[in-house]
This record gives structure tokens, C-alpha cells and sequence, in this order.
């Protein structure tokens, strides 16, 4: 599953369904409420934001490769 979970690369455009068309600019790890989570961090030019989208929810979200 890691190996499926990873399947975007810092750099790679992907199409977040409610944003729209965004960059992979860093992969994360933090600890957000005694849970270690691995983050993709999301910048979306259009709309001037950044997002960070846990690893684990992006098949749920619908993110995917452009």
C-alpha cells in the first residue's frame, strides 16, 4: 500500500476535485494530535493557497495525476 500511497513526486501537477489544478511542492511529516501523519503539501497559483493533504486520503478525496 506504501508503495500506491506515494504515487505522486514533489514538482508533479495534480487535480484536487474542489481546487482544481495544483503542484506537489513538499512531502511532510508532522504530528497533528498525537498522530504522526505524512503530508502532501498542495500550492494552488490560482487561488494563491497552499493545502496539505494527508497521504492516506487521497484515493477517498479523489486526487489524482493531471
Amino acid at each position: 500500500m506504501a508503495a500506491k500511497a506515494l504515487a505522486f513526486d514533489v514538482g508533479d501537477y495534480v487535480v484536487y476535485p474542489k481546487h482544481g489544478v495544483g503542484r506537489v511542492v513538499e512531502l511532510q511529516n508532522e504530528e497533528i494530535a498525537g498522530m504522526k501523519l505524512e503530508l502532501y503539501v498542495l500550492r494552488f497559483e490560482k487561488e494563491r493557497m497552499t493545502l496539505r493533504v494527508p497521504v492516506n486520503k487521497v484515493e477517498a478525496i479523489g486526487m489524482r495525476k493531471l
